[in-house]
């Protein structure tokens, strides 16, 4: 939605404030599902959320930089202080991103433990 905003080039008075809003909530949830991710090891396809998140995470940045270098109504060249705010949020998306890089080479760095221990399947094959 931000970025069919930024495409529209919307008033700047009716939506600035509601548009940083919105950027610090999806900073936070990003945040949020990484740490969720990184702790949960067993989570089935987790290889394939943090492409997932790799991907949600490059569109956020590619906005913080529109935003940034943009010429729009909601822009740093007519706002200076969205550069202010857009600053931090564009660090922290690119920690996330090397994070999930990490993430990701490490994941499949891992070998497949079994789900079933071998004692579990002699019982689960006896009957």
């Amino acid at each position: 939605m931000i970025q069919d905003l930024l495409i529209l080039d919307t008033d700047a008075d009716l939506f600035l404030n509601k548009t940083l809003d919105d950027l610090d909530f999806i900073n936070s949830c990003l945040t949020s599902l990484l740490l969720s991710l990184k702790d949960n090891s067993r989570l089935i396809e987790r290889d394939k959320q943090f492409y997932n998140l790799a991907e949600t995470e490059r569109q956020f940045h590619e906005i913080l930089n529109v935003l940034d270098n943009g010429e729009g109504s909601i822009s740093a060249l007519c706002n200076p202080e969205l550069r202010e705010r857009t600053g931090p949020l564009t660090s922290q998306s690119q920690e996330r991103q090397s994070s999930i890089k990490d993430l990701i080479i490490e994941t499949k760095d891992l070998s497949i433990e079994p789900v079933v221990g071998y004692d579990e399947m002699q019982v689960l094959l006896s009957r």
